[in-house]
């Protein structure tokens, strides 16, 4: 008899990278890519990296779109505080206006002025709503199977939303890699 595929439950944090695994059907999350923003006793924040927004910048960041910014990526970035924007810069160098989540990855806080030539524009991800858990809800999650942590590196924020959950997938060096190539539709195999 074949043993299941089993990976090692690990601890998340910051910076890290979460993917639902093939048994993780809610809408929300179903092969879904999420960065770790905090990740502490009192729970768990994160941004899911790869699900188109067709929501609208206009009214919320004037300034940013009169700038060279010619069509900004604007993400789901989960179901808490749908109304709530967040950005993420891939960066290796302090900006002033931002907090790093890793040393290549920023949050550009969106509520003060900032040097927008600081900044390489078309690199900023903008996203509607968070990934929240409560305390140990995450935990008990990860032991269910609903998830696998990894490392980020931050080709994630800028890699196309359909194509994440499969390419992170396939650079991974444990049996996750083979799932890169699991079927969307698996039950239509």
């Amino acid at each position: 008899m074949a043993q299941p595929l089993v990976t090692p439950v690990v601890v998340p944090d910051r910076g890290c990278l979460l993917v639902a695994t093939p048994q993780l059907e809610d809408p929300n999350f179903r092969r879904s890519v999420v960065l770790m923003i905090e990740h502490g006793p009192e729970g768990s924040l994160g941004v899911v990296l790869n699900r188109p927004s067709t929501e609208s910048l206009e009214s919320l960041l004037p300034t940013w779109l009169t700038s060279e910014l010619s069509s900004p990526t604007v993400l789901v970035g989960g179901p808490v505080q749908p109304d709530a924007l967040l950005a993420l810069v891939p960066t290796s160098s302090v900006v002033s206006g931002s907090s790093k989540i890793t040393e290549q990855i920023s949050m550009l806080d969106l509520e003060v002025d900032m040097d927008l030539t600081q900044i390489d524009i078309n690199a900023v991800r903008f996203y509607f709503g968070y990934a929240g858990w409560s305390p140990g809800q995450l935990r008990l999650e990860i032991e269910e199977g609903a998830w696998w942590t990894f490392d980020s590196t931050p080709d994630e924020l800028t890699c196309d939303p359909s194509e994440c959950w499969r390419s992170v997938l396939a650079r991974q060096r444990s049996a996750a890699r083979l799932l890169s190539i699991y079927p969307d539709q698996s039950y239509l195999n």
